[in-house]
């Protein structure tokens, strides 16, 4: 009786064991991730003095005029001239991004800007599929819904037909600090 008064305690700290990981805890930990990581698509933005044709570069002017409409960037236009024998106008413009454009650029250089097109964020209703690859590894796939930016007007969607994509996320376990997920 002794053996069993021992052998219980043990048994129970086995029983709750935090090496177990269940599609909640997979979840939380993936949305806390997500909220320090941003998943996101990326498009590069031509700074400084560009040449650009009225008609040729129709769309990219009004995605500019769009982007100067909410303050992130800055578009001075220096000349305007007709090419000779050419149907086309030719507008030399200054563009500039603005410190509201900084929470959308990635790298940033001195004629060449990376900004964030569509962020995905964690579906909140979907669930997450968990695959446990032994005792201290597992794999996660959960849905992203994509959210454009004031950016997706300049760049190309990569995944123009769908609104979210599934995304694998690898998890590991250590001793000391528990389930995270690896990068």
């Amino acid at each position: 009786m002794k053996k069993l008064y021992l052998l219980l305690p043990v048994l129970i700290l086995m029983a709750c064991s935090s090496e177990s990981l269940s599609v909640r805890d997979a979840k939380g930990l993936i949305d806390t991730y997500t909220e320090k990581n941003q998943v996101f698509e990326s498009t590069t933005i031509d700074l400084g003095e560009r040449k650009l044709r009225i008609k040729k570069d129709e769309a990219e002017i009004t995605a500019l005029k769009s982007l100067e409409s909410e303050g992130l960037v800055s578009m001075d236009t220096s000349e305007k001239y007709k090419k000779f024998l050419s149907k086309d106008s030719v507008m030399v413009v200054n563009i500039r991004l603005n410190a509201a454009a900084a929470p959308y650029v990635i790298n940033q250089k001195k004629n060449r800007a990376e900004v964030m097109s569509y962020v995905f964020e964690l579906q909140s209703d979907a669930d997450v599929s968990l695959k446990l690859s032994g005792k201290r590894k597992a794999t996660a796939t959960a849905k992203l819904i994509k959210t454009p930016t004031p950016f997706a007007v300049i760049g190309k969607d990569k995944n123009p037909n769908t609104a979210f994509i599934n995304r694998d996320f690898t998890l590991k376990y250590k001793e000391d600090s528990g389930w995270y997920v690896a990068k």
